[in-house]
């Protein structure tokens, strides 16, 4: 503004504010806040992969193998098993 009057920058639409670019930017007054996004986390200037497989299997199945991936996992049934991967039912075709 001219100094009488004075607007908020939103600097979160210029390279993210600042966050990292797996954190969320959220506009404030004269400011912003980063948070990292879901399966990340650190400070929301610096946002670390999660590896969701260390607990608790990721959540997939007991008869399914987890893979991390960036801010997820995926899960695959073992061979012998058919479903989703979170649902693994055994298959006799395949046993």
């Amino acid at each position: 503004g001219d100094g009488i009057t004075c607007n908020d920058i939103n600097e979160c639409l210029v390279n993210n504010g600042g966050c990292s670019i797996n954190a969320l930017c959220s506009n404030s007054i004269g400011s912003r806040t980063c948070s990292c996004k879901s399966g990340y986390n650190g400070d929301g200037i610096t946002c670390n992969d999660i590896d969701e497989c260390l607990i608790n299997n990721g959540g997939c199945n007991v008869n399914a193998f987890c893979t991390n991936t960036a801010g997820s996992r995926d899960c695959t049934c073992n061979s012998g098993y058919s479903g989703d991967g979170i649902s693994c039912l055994n298959n006799p075709c395949f046993s």
